[in-house]
């Protein structure tokens, strides 16, 4: 069965690649014309949608038949169809979507994060939900302020991403190697997450200055995403140097964020559950601080890149106190003029585990609310207790087409606590963590993988993935198998 899932994921990326036209300077065609038109009293309607299909197989790591998750080998379909509509009359704008989910057939009792679905909302076939997933209200110039504007209600947050960069290369590091690192609306799942609350920013040519303060909703692996999660609170500060003449091709950061989580659950660390269990009701109150910076820089025939983010986080966690660190550097040079435009990224990403699960300190990095799927492409891992060496190369042999390949040496930065998984608290009930227990190993996997991107129109975007881990000291003490793969094939229609 694995050897067949695994030629499976194969044949999908290569039907996918036949498909693409011939590399050649060409233009995608234009997205049809948007639903607009003029509403009363000068304002602007616009009707937006997008419709994303997703075909998914597992072969995790193989778990005993009579274990607790006995399916480790599993393909479903996910669905999200989202209607908004958008209203503007300066200064004042306005947003409204509906999103329906579904998850069919149900990984029940399943390994990995795809049986997640089930553990979560334990429902039956089909699972389906349809939410209110955003409504907000945006005063731009707020009291007649330049640059002050001020957004409230249900939104969607991505810590990181509080100004845009100009330079593509920027913003695309950026978009996938800065933002939503700890906080994020977990879109990569089928249902995501969003925030009910407001946040204030006052932006002028040089900096941006962002302050929010949030209520997440359920979601993510929870179908019934309409509810917050009223025990957590979320509040942050972000000063951002933004792209400009005087600073060009550079962006950077300097942020706080305050996590308070009392839900009346047992959270998951390496202290045995009954020490757990009798601290239910203590909570996390979890403070980060932090800083990044990314810079593109014009080198011989091409573009180098660096990129520096770090944070240390201190508080309390349950009985605990809590005291923890992460940090990435990661470099990249491209070739932009030449066949395939390639472009080759290192990096190294870290992040602090616990070396004592008997003492009074927790010292286990806490992603807060992140969309790990960004940093964890096969998301068997996450930033907790981890030590992640990669490579990377991008492909553009066409303007239609990109492809990223990654490889990763994944390893425990300490070999007293977890392998971590997960992407944050997806209910009142679900702590949004799993942890495996390392065995005193330190050594994870090796993760080998590839996607490839079709965007033959502004409307249309295919897109396929495949990863094998070939499990280390740490997956062969903790499974029956060490091998595990996962792919995907997703469509997505917008207008």
């Amino acid at each position: 069965m694995r050897s067949s899932i695994h030629g499976l994921g194969l044949l999908w990326l290569v039907l996918v690649a036949a498909l693409a036209p011939p590399a050649r300077a060409q233009t995608p065609p234009a997205a049809p014309s948007s639903l607009e038109l003029a509403g009363p009293w000068g304002s602007h309607w616009r009707l937006e949608g997008s419709e994303r299909v997703r075909g998914e197989f597992w072969s995790y790591f193989d778990t005993a038949p009579d274990g607790p998750v006995p399916n480790s080998d599993y393909s479903f379909l996910g669905n999200r169809l989202q209607l908004g509509l958008h209203v503007t009359r300066d200064p004042f704008e306005a947003f409204v979507q509906l999103q329906d989910s579904l998850v069919w057939p149900v990984p029940e009792k399943a390994a990995g994060p795809g049986g997640q679905y089930w553990f979560n909302s334990k429902h039956s076939d089909p699972l389906t939900s349809a939410i209110f997933r955003q409504g907000w209200f945006r005063w731009r110039d707020t009291l007649a302020v330049p640059g002050l504007s001020t957004t409230l209600g249900r939104q969607l947050y991505r810590d990181g991403l509080e100004t845009a960069a100009k330079d593509p290369t920027l913003a695309w590091l950026q978009r996938s190697r800065i933002a939503e690192r700890l906080i994020g609306p977990f879109d990569y799942t089928h249902v995501g997450r969003s925030f009910d609350g407001g946040q204030v920013a006052w932006e002028r040519d040089l900096l941006n200055v962002t302050a929010m303060g949030f209520v997440p909703t359920a979601g993510g692996y929870e179908i019934d995403a309409n509810r917050e999660i009223p025990n957590i609170a979320l509040a942050g500060l972000a000063l951002n140097l933004r792209e400009t003449p005087i600073v060009p091709r550079t962006i950077g950061r300097l942020f706080y964020l305050y996590y308070d989580d009392h839900r009346p659950i047992a959270v998951v660390d390496n202290r045995p559950l009954a020490v757990r269990e009798a601290q239910k009701g203590e909570g996390l109150a979890i403070q980060t601080i932090g800083a990044d910076a990314a810079h593109v820089e014009p080198l011989g025939p091409g573009r180098a890149d660096a990129l520096a983010w770090g944070a240390l986080q201190y508080g309390d966690w349950q009985a605990q106190k809590h005291s923890a660190w992460a940090f990435a550097l990661e470099a990249g040079y491209q070739l932009p003029d030449v066949v395939l435009r390639p472009w080759l990224r290192v990096g190294a990403n870290l992040a602090s585990g616990d070396t004592d699960p008997n003492d009074d300190t927790h010292g286990t990095f806490f992603q807060l609310l992140p969309t790990a799927r960004t940093y964890a492409q096969f998301p068997f891992f996450n930033m907790m207790n981890d030590t992640d060496l990669f490579g990377q190369l991008l492909l553009q042999p066409h303007p239609m087409v990109g492809i990223r390949s990654d490889f990763h040496w994944l390893r425990l930065t300490s070999s007293r606590d977890f392998l971590y998984a997960g992407g944050g608290a997806t209910s009142q009930h679900a702590f949004g963590y799993s942890g495996t227990p390392s065995g005193g190993r330190n050594d994870v996997a090796f993760l080998s993988d590839v996607g490839l991107t079709f965007t033959p129109c502004t409307w249309f975007t295919a897109y396929a993935y495949y990863g094998h881990a070939f499990g280390q000291e740490v997956i062969r003490q903790a499974f029956v198998s060490p091998g595990a793969d996962y792919g995907y094939v997703e469509m997505t229609f917008s207008f």
